[in-house]
């Protein structure tokens, strides 16, 4: 199998989606990323995770979304393992909805376990429908047409386009190491390509910093870009509702749905003895894979 493909990276299409430009996906990200962060009930955040999924589907970019998505869900389901892991938050008075051995599952953990998850979730959708529909370079472009400091885009730029190449380097090698011999399959075969790819990709970087200082990077004068952020028709309008969005959102957030909204989570015992169950044990096969194929290699 190889991993040339990542689920993070540009996913080209027609779609409308992806003739827009940068600079109104971008502030329509920071938008919802700002909802998302004062918003503290689940049911407005999923609002925001179904509109993420309708325009995946629409820009046929269902399938490196759902990808990105189930590789950032040990992520999601850390977060339910540590915060039922310390029930604190409620003055000593918490309200044990179920016991696994000596261990109590509070219905106050469980509800700031899915608030976070349905904050991390929301910022995720959005961001990775903005990420696979948008080209690097045009993403570079529209952050600096948003006054973004060129090192600071320079940056965010050179990252998104440094993890897609780094995994299909990934790929290179592992089927490399596979012609070669190689059996191991899953994490066992991941750990030992890492060094050759992490490697190459430090060679990468400073052959970027040589060419970088051999452009001139750095000298004052003014800037020029071989792609420019170009306004299709209704591109300012839409950046500028995407922003009195974010606005609005932001104060309703806090005023409807902020950290003063969370209430106990009380749910059946079962119900949240599966939740944390399933959670833990995503949680722990990711870092026994991870310990295991360490030591096997």
């Amino acid at each position: 199998m190889s991993l040339t493909g990542s689920p993070f990276g540009y996913a080209p299409g027609s779609s409308a989606l992806h003739r827009r430009s940068a600079v109104p996906k971008l502030v329509w990200l920071v938008a919802a990323v700002a909802f998302s962060l004062a918003v503290f009930q689940p049911l407005p955040l999923l609002s925001v995770v179904a509109a993420a999924c309708v325009l995946a589907v629409r820009a046929g970019v269902a399938g490196p979304m759902w990808r990105a998505m189930r590789v950032l869900a040990p992520l999601a389901a850390s977060i339910v393992v540590l915060q039922t892991a310390a029930p604190g938050g409620c003055g000593g008075a918490c309200t044990v909805v179920a016991r696994v051995g000596p261990a109590a599952i509070t219905a106050e953990a469980l509800a700031r376990a899915v608030s976070f998850v349905s904050r991390l979730v929301a910022m995720e959708a959005v961001g990775v429908v903005v990420l696979v529909t948008t080209r690097p370079a045009d993403l570079f472009g529209a952050l600096v047409r948003l006054r973004v400091p060129p090192p600071v885009a320079l940056m965010l730029g050179t990252t998104m386009q440094l993890v897609p190449l780094l995994q299909r380097e990934l790929g290179i090698v592992l089927d490399a190491q596979r012609a070669r011999g190689l059996r191991a399959s899953g994490l066992r075969a991941v750990v030992p390509a890492l060094l050759p790819v992490f490697v190459a990709g430090f060679e990468r970087v400073g052959r970027l910093a040589i060419s970088m200082e051999a452009r001139g990077y750095g000298a004052d004068a003014r800037r020029t870009s071989y792609r420019t952020a170009q306004d299709a028709p209704g591109d300012r309008a839409l950046a500028w509702s995407g922003a009195v969005a974010g606005v609005a959102g932001v104060a309703v957030g806090l005023a409807a749905w902020g950290p003063s909204s969370v209430t106990p989570l009380l749910v059946p015992s079962w119900v949240a003895i599966a939740l944390v169950l399933a959670a833990a044990a995503s949680f722990a096969g990711v870092l026994a894979g991870a310990v295991l194929s360490a030591a096997r290699g």
